[in-house]
């Protein structure tokens, strides 16, 4: 048996969780189910990317996957950052906003008080 973190062999049992057997690492202290596996799989992982590019909602691939569409939103947000370049903005090209008009606007706008008699 070694542990799920360290790789350490110093483990110890501790307990049961939902009718399995926990073990405690003696070295870095974490406790794990040997026989529990969390997450999907890479193949799930690229379905629902794909998916996801061909114009499904992140809440029908969360429906399909039977996971939440964050998780999805997730994946996603980390195949772009891997597989896609951010482009960046032209040095040479700057936005200016007038503000004197939006000024000018708000300036003359009359404000109304309503009385009730």
């Amino acid at each position: 048996m070694f542990c799920t973190k360290c790789g350490s062999e110093s483990v110890l049992k501790s307990g049961f969780v939902k009718g399995q057997q926990r073990y405690r690492c003696k070295a870095c202290g974490r406790q794990f189910v040997p026989t529990r596996h969390h997450g999907k799989t890479q193949t799930q992982k690229q379905t629902a990317i794909l998916l996801y590019i061909n114009g499904l909602t992140l809440r029908t691939i969360a429906r399909l996957i039977h996971v939440t569409a964050t998780a999805i939103l997730k994946w996603v947000k980390q195949y772009t950052l891997l597989n896609y370049e951010k482009p960046k903005p032209q040095q040479t090209t700057s936005i200016v906003v007038e503000l004197d008009e939006v000024w000018h606007y708000l300036k003359s706008k009359k404000t109304y008080v309503f009385s009730f008699c």
